[in-house]
């Protein structure tokens, strides 16, 4: 089956489930809650929002234990409201036009359910299950979720549910599983849980700001295709991490993660760091980043696990792929342990070894305008074959009379 990522393919399947109120609350006697068109003055508020000014102001309401289903409330603006354990289910019932300085407080929701251009609405110890589909508009400021749990169907990303907004959006203390999860201008993730999680940033926005803090991503967390501004990972656990096809238009600054997996094949990349981490690798695979879609790329006190750590075009370029300026000015490690490096077709204006320790170095096939390898001991092999380089400086290269040493066609000179 077709995988479907973008937000609009997901409306058109999900539109054809009908949702009930049984989805998520039973029935309606064993809740204690009663829908909402039997609240009197305050259904007629919800309806008439012109009414409401007219008679109340903009005094805050509050709705406590009442059930959204069937009832429809369609182009129009909510503001100054209180939700207190409602419950949340409709297809297509719920439609407004904006929401303004709302609070939902240990509600539930289901089904598609559409709040319009949200500004300072806050989730707090809500719940949502199932093919979930709740985003609010473009130009959405100021939405918060906070202690929240949601959680998709199953592991089949057609089955996601769907959160966030076409603007900014911040997750604090949530524990999500099988969702995808948008904040298209700005996204913020805090002290958070999840497992199997994916956030295909739209593009349409011209990219989002990501922060990622405190945070534990079990599972996979996928970020195809995303269009970022931004993306920094601080005090995380990561299981495994895509980003390949993304487009980052800044940086990316990954610092003090315990990882397995980061898959950092953008499309481009500004600056690209990685520091103070732990990356230890998952099924062989361990880290991965094109140094031809990355302006600059650093790894500082970072140690790998066993498994390549790949940096080069991965696979054999032909003679008009090369560049005569490449576009890659540095590609750095300082400090780093890397079992095994693969750095095999790289094309780099500066390459630096630095204060690493290595047991197996593939810079083979490379175009390199700076080789630089200064204090660094690589134990067990080093293929420097038909890899040209303009300058080098290998004199802080620590010599190894065990190790295996392939120069053919190189134009490198090793020390000794």
């Amino acid at each position: 089956m077709e995988i479907i990522t973008s937000r609009r393919n997901f409306l058109r399947r999900v539109g054809i489930f009908a949702f009930s109120l049984t989805n998520i609350t039973g029935c309606d006697a064993m809740s204690g809650k009663k829908p909402i068109g039997e609240f009197g003055k305050t259904f007629d508020y919800l309806q008439n929002p012109e009414l409401r000014q007219k008679e109340n102001g903009d005094a805050l309401i509050t709705i406590n234990n009442a059930l959204f289903g069937s009832a429809e409330f369609r182009a129009l603006t909510w503001r100054n409201i209180r939700f207190v354990d409602c419950d949340f289910a409709s297809s297509y019932a719920i439609k407004l036009k904006g929401s303004e300085d709302l609070q939902f407080e240990g509600c539930r929701f289901a089904g598609v359910l559409g709040f319009g251009k949200m500004t300072r609405v806050q989730f707090a110890k809500c719940a949502g299950v199932g093919k979930l589909n709740m985003i609010g508009d473009a130009g959405s400021t100021n939405v918060r979720f906070e202690d929240c749990k949601f959680q998709g169907d199953d592991a089949d990303q057609n089955h996601f549910g769907a959160l966030g907004t076409e603007g900014e959006t911040e997750f604090t203390r949530c524990q999500f599983k099988y969702m995808s999860i948008y904040g298209d201008t700005k996204l913020t993730i805090r002290d958070c849980e999840f497992e199997d999680v994916d956030c295909p940033i739209d593009g349409a926005t011209g990219g989002s700001e990501v922060l990622i803090e405190n945070s534990k991503l079990r599972g996979k967390f996928d970020m195809r295709p995303s269009t970022l501004l931004s993306l920094t990972i601080r005090k995380t656990i990561i299981n495994s991490i895509d980003m390949s096809d993304a487009t980052i238009k800044g940086d990316v600054v990954l610092e003090s993660l315990d990882a397995g997996y980061i898959n950092a094949g953008v499309r481009s990349v500004r600056n690209f760091t990685i520091r103070k981490s732990t990356v230890r690798g998952l099924n062989d695979k361990v880290f991965i980043v094109g140094a031809d879609s990355t302006g600059q790329f650093l790894a500082e006190d970072v140690i790998f696990g066993r498994g390549n750590v790949g940096i080069g075009a991965g696979r054999p370029l032909t003679e008009n792929e090369w560049s005569a300026a490449p576009a890659n000015k540095i590609i750095a490690f300082r400090n780093c342990t890397l079992p095994m490096l693969d750095a095999s077709w790289l094309e780099s204006q500066h390459f630096l070894l630095e204060k690493c320790e290595l047991q197996q170095a593939d810079i083979s096939n490379c175009r390199i305008g700076k080789l630089e390898i200064k204090n660094t001991h690589i134990s067990e092999k080093i293929d420097l074959s038909n890899t040209r380089v303009h300058e080098q400086d290998l004199t802080g290269m620590l010599a190894d009379k065990g190790r295996k040493e392939k120069l053919d066609g190189t134009n490198v000179k090793l020390p000794g």
